[in-house]
């Protein structure tokens, strides 16, 4: 186990200059945003933006031993409560601001790199993370499918960690002695103000589609939302993105920091790819940076990961390292686990796990594997674990306009009738959909008992198959590879 890194204490009259009437003498060590968890000492900051909720909150955290509390300057809240409550403009940005002061302003002692996008982020990580290992950078990553310190990898709740968590894994990283942090960025960070007290050296921003109307309500404030991710670049930062995505090359001209983009056509882009071939197994393209051209062969198909490969390649180039380093950097990432992850036990036929969780990013799937499958495509769909039900009838669709035979399964919702009903509702062709299967395994199960040599077949989602063994979580993919190894003849060829 890590050792804990220590903070440091600050003076938030000192920190928040902006905001007069905090005490000279206010010094902090720790703090909490959630009332409950409150300690006796500890400030507390009410994030609370309703009067009513925020008198509650305060008088929790004052029972529980609270030193002192900001809140917004705009409540209205009991007199009985306003002894050591101070009001400051912009409370939103205080817990990151804090943090990352509490522990030494870690994420300015290191290059930093935010990614965001709808789809992306994770494979755009770990690719820059490769290139950036290649060329002789200590690395730490933060993101979805966890943390790596600059020594050990570590699991993590939220891609985008709450501001205390986010700033000590960055001190770690920093003690660990990384030169470079790469951050996914998530619609709710940005809403939350989670990156306030940190000021990127580059932003990567794969798309913009439509996604977590849970959340943002409508397309647009989710859009805008992604926008935010421009208040926390430095103004030398750079950006990639890919104009060539309908909404990014619409925003594309409000930008302000110096920018570099990425196409798949040559001459589109300052950075551009070209696909030479592909199959099942690999494929192979060109980066074309000026006059200059050099091959890269991936384990990881479809364009989709060209466009991952080309942000990547831009942000490196534009950092001087040379093209030769981008590209072993970029081959060493030989998978992402649930980006286009081929499973492969020496079954005659194909199978890939992908957490697609958009319609759009389900299409692109599809589309890739349609083009290196001869037989027929199966796939294994649950719905999305996260609360957005507007993208469920459109996924269904998707899934069934991209596949020959779609099978339904629960997923980890609180209702999973509910999932598979709302899938069902984009299906219009009910020949094309298996429904009677609903337990995740049997439905894995049936589409790899049924698929024949050249036939596909594509999991989507990252739920477990829980029913193989209640005391265990079981991944799709370990599910599958027992699965094939216990069920899949021997193919071994002998000399006699």
């Amino acid at each position: 186990m890590s050792q804990a890194v220590n903070r440091v204490p600050v003076n938030l009259s000192e920190l928040l200059k902006e905001d007069a009437g905090l005490p000279a003498d206010l010094v902090v060590t720790s703090f909490q945003t959630e009332p409950d968890l409150i300690e006796t000492g500890e400030l507390f900051v009410c994030l609370a933006l309703d009067s009513d909720a925020a008198a509650e909150q305060l008088e929790t955290a004052k029972a529980r031993g609270a030193r002192a509390a900001l809140a917004d300057g705009s409540l209205s809240v009991p007199e009985s409560l306003s002894e050591n409550l101070y009001r400051v403009e912009n409370v939103q940005s205080v817990p990151g601001r804090l943090a990352q002061a509490l522990y030494g302003f870690p994420a300015d002692q290191m290059k930093s790199i935010a990614i965001t996008g709808t789809s992306g982020k994770t494979s755009v990580s770990y690719i820059i993370a490769g290139m950036l290992a290649a060329s002789g950078y200590p690395v730490g990553l933060i993101g979805s499918l966890g943390v790596y310190d600059g020594r050990v990898l570590l699991p993590c709740r939220e891609a985008t960690p709450r501001p205390l968590v986010m700033a000590e894994l960055m001190a770690r990283m920093l003690r660990n002695g990384c030169t470079h942090v790469i951050v996914e960025v998530s619609s709710e960070a940005l809403e939350q103000s989670r990156l306030a007290g940190i000021r990127f050296d580059a932003v990567c921003l794969t798309n913009i589609r439509r996604d977590h109307l849970d959340l943002h309500k409508t397309v647009d404030i989710y859009r805008r939302t992604k926008m935010k991710i421009f208040d926390y670049a430095k103004e030398d930062a750079l950006v990639v993105c890919n104009p060539s995505d309908r909404v990014t090359g619409a925003v594309l001209h409000m930008i302000k920091n110096p920018t570099i983009t990425i196409g798949l056509h040559p001459n589109e882009a300052m950075v551009n790819g070209m696909r030479v071939e592909q199959n099942r197994g690999e494929q192979t393209f060109y980066i074309i940076a000026g006059s200059d051209a050099i091959p890269v062969r991936t384990k990881i198909i479809g364009k989709e990961h060209i466009c991952n490969c080309l942000t990547a390649a831009a942000l490196g180039l534009s950092w001087d390292i040379d093209l030769k380093t981008v590209v072993r950097g970029i081959e060493r990432v030989e998978h992402i686990p649930g980006r286009m992850e081929r499973i492969d036990c020496g079954q005659p036929f194909g199978v890939f796990v992908d957490n697609a969780s958009t319609p759009e990013s389900l299409a692109d799937v599809l589309r890739t594997l349609r083009e290196v499958t001869e037989g027929m495509i199966y796939t294994v769909l649950s719905a999305p674990e996260d609360n957005d039900r507007s993208k469920r009838p459109l996924m269904g669709r998707a899934a069934e306009l991209g596949s020959d035979l779609v099978i339904l399964t629960i997923g980890r919702q609180a209702d999973p009738a509910t999932g598979v009903k709302d899938l069902l509702q984009g299906i219009e062709n009910s020949a094309k959909c298996l429904k009677r299967t609903f337990r995740r395994s049997d439905a894995i199960t049936w589409a790899l008992s049924n698929a024949a040599p050249e036939d596909t077949v594509l999991i989507v989602g990252s739920d477990p198959a829980p029913d193989v063994d209640p005391e265990e979580i079981v991944s799709d993919r370990q599910f599958v590879r027992h699965w094939l190894y216990e069920n899949q003849p021997c193919l071994e060829a002998f000399w006699y």
